[in-house]
């Protein structure tokens, strides 16, 4: 690692805890509904909404502010303004088999299924909070910031050290096995939005569905308490050998092994 990389990463290493403080501490603080376990007063659900969008226009800001970059001009090169089928369609294939999981395992199994109580809020938060707000900071702000004079391989990588990073946490709050588990999901899982988001054109909304389609069925589906651990556990692994599959079946291929990007900054010259 050049010396001249040392301060961007630590500038983003503080960015990131920040972030994932208010990100992870902030519902907790003022309440949510995204939980399914408010009152649902109105004031509870407008806060719920406002703090993921307030984090998304932090990271807006932080566009902005440190690249000398118009609203117009940040949204676009974050990926908010654009759409891309690709990235769209990428992330629908990969994640079909975790979708239609829950089903399938109850089907074969003769498992009775149903829905998690206030399932629809907790796919809000999923999509808020998983989905747009970590894929506007991690993929459109970080790695996109790390692509530049990098390849995609040693940009993807640094920027899923961060992603895996701020899930240590749940080691200390969840327990050591769901913390562990939840580095080991994110490392592949990392490189893989990443994947989708430059395939999708630097846009989040395929990393953002990604995201969802990943954590989503796990908030909406239940399944018997007895049979809970083999359903979950189960669908971690096909999870995991997903994401695996896809990164190295990309890096096998050879894709931007070598190639680095030039990302035109407002005012800035060169690699940040």
């Amino acid at each position: 690692m050049s010396t001249t990389s040392q301060p961007l990463l630590i500038k983003f290493a503080v960015i990131v805890v920040i972030w994932y403080l208010a990100l992870a501490y902030l519902p907790q603080i003022a309440g949510t509904c995204f939980d399914g376990e408010c009152g649902f007063s109105t004031g509870e659900i407008v806060i719920s909404f406002a703090i993921p969008l307030a984090v998304i226009v932090a990271s807006v800001l932080l566009e902005m502010g440190l690249y000398k970059k118009n609203l117009s001009q940040a949204l676009s090169d974050i990926g908010l303004t654009r759409f891309s089928w690709a990235g769209i369609r990428s992330a629908a294939i990969y994640m079909l088999p975790l979708l239609v999981f829950f089903p399938l395992f109850a089907l074969l199994t003769n498992t009775p299924l149903a829905t998690q109580p206030n399932w629809q809020w907790r796919l809000m938060n999923v999509l808020f909070i998983n989905g747009i707000a970590e894929e506007v900071m991690m993929r459109g702000f970080v790695f996109r910031h790390l692509r530049e004079g990098r390849s995609f391989w040693r940009a993807a990588a640094l920027s899923t050290a961060y992603f895996a990073a701020y899930h240590l946490v749940l080691i200390f709050t969840a327990g050591p096995l769901i913390g562990m588990i939840a580095v080991v999901i994110a490392i592949p899982a990392g490189f893989l939005t990443a994947y989708v988001y430059e395939r999708g054109s630097n846009t989040v909304w395929g990393s953002a569905l990604f995201h969802m389609l990943y954590n989503g069925p796990a908030f909406v589906f239940a399944v018997p308490s007895d049979v809970q651990p083999a359903a979950s556990s189960l669908y971690l692994v096909v999870g995991i050998l997903i994401s695996s599959f896809v990164v190295v079946r990309a890096y096998r291929a050879g894709y931007e092994r070598g190639e680095v990007q030039t990302i035109r900054q407002p005012g800035v010259v060169g690699s940040a």
